[in-house]
């Protein structure tokens, strides 16, 4: 069973792709605390602006449970504790593997 939608796979590729220049960190209030989120600005008119959220940061009081899995244990701030660290360990991990030739 899988809770993502086809709305959730192209916000995602919206954010990976190169092709969108409109999509932003923003400063947000979720349920009354501080949080951050991924958004796509768009101009929706004269002076205004269209914000669409596309994912949140989890905020200390959330819960959030993936099937299978066990709790985690110690605190979270919502992103890498090193972020050069955390970029060279994604960046080795979604790299192509490497082709053999016969």
């Amino acid at each position: 069973m899988s809770n993502i939608t086809p709305g959730h796979v192209r916000a995602f590729q919206a954010i990976r792709s190169q092709l969108y220049d409109n999509i932003t960190l923003a400063s947000v209030t979720i349920n009354g605390e501080p949080g951050v989120a991924i958004v796509m600005v768009e101009h929706a008119g004269e002076d205004k602006i269209g914000v669409m959220p596309l994912f949140v940061a989890l905020t200390e009081n959330m819960v959030i449970e993936f099937p299978g899995d066990r709790e985690s244990s110690g605190g979270g701030g919502g992103g890498p504790k090193n972020p050069r660290e955390e970029f060279a360990t994604n960046k080795a991990a979604t790299a192509p593997s490497p082709r053999m030739t016969p």
